[in-house]
């Protein structure tokens, strides 16, 4: 196809690249607030990248979240914050509370959407063009 039609279809392909990999990262947010009361669960980042060839964006890869400083805060029985430099010594009776941070996931909730719906108009858009570059030549 010729240099329109190219551009076209690399839009399409970036566009629903971009939408997987939002996806991905939205699952991401979703697994750590779904985990919100878990005792000791680590949340999960999502990093993304430049796409293939340079162009778009895709997940790079999906890291879980050192505790604070290496350190893992904990809560005894009666209440009281305990730090604790490894989940193994933990006295009995200890829990850990969820890292999730409920103020951080969902700002990053709502800007993944706006991403994927950003990148869902951008697929239309060049399916739109697409449509009328076939009409034109038909």
């Amino acid at each position: 196809m010729d240099g329109v039609g190219g551009g076209i279809n690399s839009a399409l392909f970036m566009g629903a690249g971009a939408m997987q990999a939002h996806s991905w990262g939205m699952a991401v947010h979703a697994h750590n607030v779904a985990n919100v009361s878990t005792d000791g669960f680590a949340p999960q980042r999502a990093l993304f990248a430049t796409g293939p060839g340079g162009r778009g964006v895709a997940l790079d890869t999906v890291i879980r979240e050192p505790r604070l400083g290496g350190a893992l805060a904990g809560y005894g029985p009666d209440g009281t914050a305990a730090d604790f430099r490894e989940a193994a010594n933990l006295p009995e009776g200890y829990t850990l509370p969820s890292g999730t941070e409920l103020a951080r996931e969902i700002p990053g909730m709502i800007v993944t959407q706006r991403a994927y719906e950003a990148n869902a108009q951008t697929v239309r858009t060049a399916d739109e063009m697409l449509g009328t570059l076939l009409n034109l030549k038909a």
